[in-house]
C-alpha cells in the first residue's frame, strides 16, 4: 500500500464523494473488485467527475445502492426517474437506481500499464481488447505498442 493511500469505510467514502462532487470537484480513487474487468480491474485508479447533464447508456457511473454501498457499474437502461446498471462480467441487471443516487461519471482509468480517457471509447477496444491480451502482454514489443496506441487514442 502506498503511503498516500487512505482506507475508509463505505459511509465515509460516500460522504466525501457527495461533498466533492457537489462542489464540482473531480477526484480519483482505487477501484476494488473485479465486476468491471477488463475495463476496470482491481486496484486501477478511476477519475470521477460530477454528472453534467444526463448520463447515457454505456457510461460507467459511481452510484449509491439501496443498501448504502458505492459501486462502479455501466448504465444498461435509462428510465424516466433513474437507471438500471450492470457489471461488465454479469449478464444480470442490478436493481433500479434513482437519479439522485447517481454520484458521478468515470472519465479516466489508469492502471495495469494503460491510461485512457473515456472521451475516446475506441481506445479501450483497440488498446485493451485487440492488442493487449494476457498472453501477448508477456511480449515486450506488443506491450510497448499497446501502451503507445492507448496513449495516442486516450
Amino acid at each position: 500500500m502506498d503511503k498516500r493511500d487512505l482506507n475508509i469505510n463505505q459511509a465515509d467514502f460516500l460522504a466525501i464523494t457527495k461533498e466533492l462532487l457537489k462542489k464540482g470537484k473531480r477526484f480519483s480513487f482505487k477501484a476494488r473488485g473485479g465486476s468491471m474487468s477488463p475495463f476496470i480491474k482491481d486496484s486501477d485508479t478511476v477519475l470521477i467527475e460530477p454528472l453534467q447533464g444526463r448520463a447515457g447508456v454505456g457510461d460507467v457511473v459511481l452510484v449509491k445502492t439501496a443498501d448504502g454501498k458505492a459501486i462502479l457499474h455501466r448504465i444498461a437502461k435509462r428510465l424516466n426517474n433513474g437507471i438500471v446498471t450492470r457489471s461488465d462480467v454479469s449478464s444480470s441487471y442490478d436493481d433500479f437506481i434513482p437519479v439522485e443516487n447517481i454520484l458521478g461519471r468515470v472519465i479516466h482509468v489508469s492502471g495495469r500499464g494503460f491510461n485512457f480517457h473515456l472521451k475516446y471509447p475506441f481506445s479501450y477496444l483497440i488498446g485493451k481488447r485487440l492488442i493487449y491480451t494476457p498472453a501477448l502482454s508477456r511480449i515486450p514489443l506488443v506491450r510497448t505498442a499497446g501502451k503507445l496506441l492507448a496513449g495516442i487514442l486516450g
